[in-house]
């Protein structure tokens, strides 16, 4: 009940402010500089956990453009910072405070400037627009917490803390209206700056070429992601370009400029996905997963599924301990409710090891899982996989031969082993997308070169023109 008191009195204190760049009322239960400050600590966390792209250029490019963009917003006072975060997931988001990213990611589906300038826009209306901190204030009345805003990545609001699945549906409502309205925004911002407002249309439809050709809803249904499908938003955002004068720059050449050489997917930091094989220069490890099965680089791990199937599944993380494998291995998986059932020290590929069989329940199943704690120099690697208990015998030779390929790199293999760059070809007679992306290593799917390119998958690129391309080293 006090806790209630305490949020009542805090709506009282901060009211229902009109925002300046939306003209509507908000509920706000934080001041300006305490937003700023929850962004700085925020910002702080996203440079230590992603880290920022090691270009300077580029950096210094990405700045000179949000100065622009931060000019015509309506709360220029804001300590606006901008910058390109070196991850390989197509996106851009938003702290409170004035903290703008995008993901270097992004960057090689972006045709001209004027679409660089309407993504990043669309962020500055998200903070322009308080969507943050509104967010942040109606969720701590529902007991919840604060999401990041973002401009493609769907992501869903916490269910926990929140009254019924009516509020929990206001709650999505509310944010897909914040994403149009940013939109909305972001062409204002683009358009007064200079640049020319059709780069939102012209970006969101290269968005929605990649939801087509990835299937990025995941089957969700529309009303049920925070952000409206990309398709949808083209359409409603036509009249905030209508409302702006024609025209303006979009300036292709200087943002072909800086992102020739970008790497493109994973970089050598955080480890390289080739085929099934993942390699990590820096930490100086390979293991293979078997063949035919789907692999991805993540924050915190790396997964690995057969193609189309769930109830497999291969895990591999690093983690920096001391002392003997064996107890290190049975304080890990007890702590993470695994019960032992079997266990050996072993070597691996010359390397010390602690292989155990271990079982448990996930989603009511129950499951066991063969893990191998591995340890290279001052790490310790474990790859695991599980399966249901029912089919872990059948499993269990497939985890077996891709635990048994782990190993440690060289000085000179790590130094081999580069990123995939974009880099910039022109169009031969006879050339399709299928093959410039065999020619170019195979680093990318034909399809995915037609969306860099602004073009639908199946189409065919023109004799002559400067198309970009991925280049695997």
């Amino acid at each position: 009940m006090k806790t209630l008191w305490m949020l009542l009195a805090a709506v009282i204190v901060w009211g229902c402010a009109t925002n300046p760049a939306t003209g509507q009322r908000q509920i706000i239960l934080m001041s300006e500089q305490e937003e700023i400050q929850l962004g700085r600590q925020s910002d702080a966390e996203v440079r230590q956990q992603m880290g920022l792209y090691q270009d300077p250029a580029l950096q210094q490019y990405i700045r000179g453009i949000g100065a622009r963009l931060a000019r015509q917003a309506h709360r220029p006072n804001l300590p606006w910072t901008f910058a390109v975060v070196d991850e390989p997931a197509v996106n851009a988001f938003a702290l409170p405070g004035g903290f703008i990213y995008i993901t270097r990611g992004i960057l090689p589906f972006l045709r001209n400037e004027a679409e660089l300038a309407a993504v990043m826009g669309h962020e500055v209306g998200h903070v322009d627009a308080r969507h943050s901190a509104q967010q942040y204030s109606t969720q701590t009345l529902a007991g919840g917490g604060l999401a990041v805003l973002g401009i493609f990545v769907p992501q869903t609001r916490p269910a926990q803390g929140l009254a019924s699945a009516g509020l929990n549906a206001m709650f999505l409502k509310f944010s897909r209206e914040d994403e149009l309205q940013a939109d909305q925004l972001g062409v204002g911002y683009a358009s007064k700056a200079g640049w020319d407002p059709q780069g939102m249309p012209g970006l969101l439809g290269t968005l929605a070429r990649l939801d087509s050709a990835t299937g990025s809803s995941r089957g969700v249904p529309n009303w049920a992601l925070t952000h409206p499908p990309a398709a949808d938003r083209v359409a409603k955002v036509q009249a905030a370009v209508a409302a702006v004068p024609a025209g303006g720059t979009t300036n292709p050449t200087t943002l072909e400029q800086h992102i020739d050489g970008l790497v493109f997917g994973d970089s050598r930091e955080k480890g390289i996905v080739r085929g099934t094989e993942f390699l990590h220069p820096i930490l100086r490890f390979a293991v293979r997963f078997p063949d035919g099965w789907d692999v991805q680089n993540g924050e915190e791990q790396v997964i690995a599924q057969p193609a189309g199937q769930t109830n497999r599944v291969m895990l591999l993380q690093v983690t920096d301990a001391s002392g003997s494998l064996s107890q290190l291995a049975s304080q890990q998986m007890a702590q993470a409710g695994w019960r032992p059932a079997a266990g050996d020290v072993a070597r691996i590929n010359g390397l010390d090891a602690y292989v155990g069989t271990y079982d448990g329940v996930v989603n009511q199943t129950a499951v066991r899982l063969r893990a191998a704690h591995v340890r290279s120099g001052s790490h310790v690697f474990v790859i695991a996989g599980l399966a249901p208990t029912a089919e872990f015998d059948a499993a269990e030779p497939v985890f077996a031969a891709a635990i048994r390929t782990f190993r440690s790199l060289s000085a000179e293999e790590a130094n081999r082993i580069q990123p995939d760059r974009v880099d910039f070809h022109v169009v031969r007679n006879g050339e399709t997308w299928d093959s410039l992306a065999r020619e170019a290593g195979g680093a990318v799917k034909a399809s995915t070169l037609a969306i860099m390119n602004g073009r639908d998958p199946g189409s065919a690129p023109r004799a002559g023109e400067r198309v970009r391309l991925v280049v695997a080293e």
